[in-house]
């Protein structure tokens, strides 16, 4: 699921060229791109798990999902399942404008989020534009 917030509250006019191109850039990244980011995603939670043990010693690059990107105009937000590793919590990352990871925090679940879909972009700007008006 790929979601785009334009960020309509923090910036005046809304930049279509500029949101678009990101949800590009997401959405033709390679199998490298993806295994380069999963490999740090992966880096920073064994970094903060340390010496700790675990239940399931599953490699942490093997057991991710991803369930949902928030493409943003300057950066991205990917949330991963992990269910061996972390089964009552979402892997979050923020990815920076260049795809470099910036932060990793796993938190709880939390299934009460608002999802709103569309059938096309066309569809998604038509949205925004009638958003912006009100």
């Amino acid at each position: 699921m790929v979601n785009v917030d334009p960020e309509l509250d923090e910036r005046p006019a809304l930049d279509e060229g500029r949101l678009l191109a990101a949800v590009e850039r997401v959405l033709t990244m390679t199998t490298a791109q993806w295994r380069r980011i999963v490999g740090a995603i992966a880096e920073d939670i064994e970094d903060a798990v340390g010496d700790r043990s675990v239940s399931e010693t599953t490699d942490v690059r093997d057991d991710p999902t991803l369930r949902s990107v928030v493409v943003l105009t300057d950066a991205f937000l990917l949330s991963f399942a992990a269910p061996k590793q972390f089964p009552d919590s979402w892997i979050r990352a923020q990815l920076s404008e260049d795809l470099v990871v910036d932060d990793v925090v796993v938190d709880e679940k939390d299934d009460g989020i608002e999802t709103v879909q569309f059938a096309s972009v066309d569809d998604l700007l038509d949205h925004l534009s009638s958003s912006d008006d009100s």
